[in-house]
């Protein structure tokens, strides 16, 4: 594997794991999973020496973050193992079934006191909203609890999900076995196009949810944006907030993140941060939103993966900056 390896040349096949903890799921407790967790990470973190060599790289950029904030860096506790990190993942795996089996419970959701009621609001108003999540904390987690009308609102969402189906593909149909009665669509972000688009405003104007991650950059295109993160450049998805300019519905960052990095009956915060900008400007101004939007979106990101650096899951290259 190369130096600049990136998400989409990873091979990132779970499904037949998720298919096993699904069934384990079935018959035992879910806290029974939980602890299966950490052999399961123990494994990764044994045998994939790419995914140790990434997650101290990883580790190292959050503690010199972490030092250079702190007006006292002698207090700073630094995270440093990488075995805790992948073990994390490992966990996240365990939620993502969870998520979508129906085990996990919305009390167990702890929501700050942020945008959410601002998007609750307009979800219960029946208008279209884009949701931008990350691979920081549980990505499904909301998804599932929201296909299962556990979300909190007084309408179920119609949600879209964009993403790459050749790597998603495999998943999203164990997801649709799992939970058949999920609302739940994908679109290809590969077949973005003029259609396409028609098809997401469509959705939205019916008072659908797009999801779409903000954190994975395109195979299929060089242009990307650079922006600063954890003090070294790093390239975001132009794509996706170009995207998000011209569906130019509410926009809103959301993640969920385990409130302690490991527990066997976890609660967890759920963050939302609502863009201030929209695209109702002209269209020479729409370039500069575009960039500002996706600074927002990693400004956000930054401060959340400060706060829970073991709960960050892009084993890659991140910070490769590929001319």
């Amino acid at each position: 594997m190369s130096e600049n390896t990136q998400w989409y040349q990873v091979k990132q096949n779970h499904n037949l794991g998720y298919k096993m903890m699904f069934f384990v799921l079935k018959a035992f407790p879910a806290v029974f999973m939980r602890f299966l967790a950490f052999p399961i990470g123990f494994f990764y973190w044994a045998f994939g020496r790419s995914a140790r060599r990434i997650s101290k790289d990883y580790l190292l950029k959050v503690g010199m973050t972490l030092l250079d904030d702190a007006e006292n860096p002698s207090a700073v506790k630094l995270p440093h193992s990488t075995f805790k990190h992948i073990s994390s993942f490992a966990l996240n795996l365990v939620e993502n079934v969870q998520s979508w089996a129906g085990k996990f419970s919305f009390e167990d959701v702890n929501w700050q006191n942020d945008d959410v009621h601002d998007l609750v609001a307009n979800i219960n108003a029946g208008k279209g909203t884009v949701i931008v999540i990350s691979h920081l904390g549980n990505a499904q987690m909301m998804k599932g609890l929201a296909s299962m009308g556990e979300s909190g609102t007084e309408r179920k969402m119609n949600i879209t999900t964009i993403s790459d189906a050749k790597i998603s593909s495999g998943f999203n149909a164990l997801l649709n076995e799992i939970n058949p009665d999920s609302s739940f669509n994908l679109v290809n972000s590969n077949d973005i196009g003029p259609e396409t688009i028609l098809l997401l405003q469509e959705r939205l104007e019916q008072g659908g949810v797009v999801v779409i991650a903000g954190d994975r950059v395109s195979a299929h295109t060089d242009r990307n944006i650079e922006i600063d993160f954890l003090g070294e450049k790093a390239r975001f998805p132009y794509g996706v907030f170009l995207l998000i300019a011209l569906l130019n519905a509410p926009t809103y960052f959301v993640n969920g993140l385990r409130q302690k990095d490991f527990s066997l009956h976890p609660k967890y915060d759920m963050f939302v941060k609502k863009n201030p900008l929209d695209f109702d400007c002209p269209r020479k101004e729409r370039e500069a939103r575009i960039v500002q939007t996706a600074e927002n979106y990693v400004d956000n990101l930054e401060v959340l993966t400060k706060i829970h650096p073991y709960q960050w899951y892009n084993f890659f290259d991140f910070w490769a900056i590929i001319e």
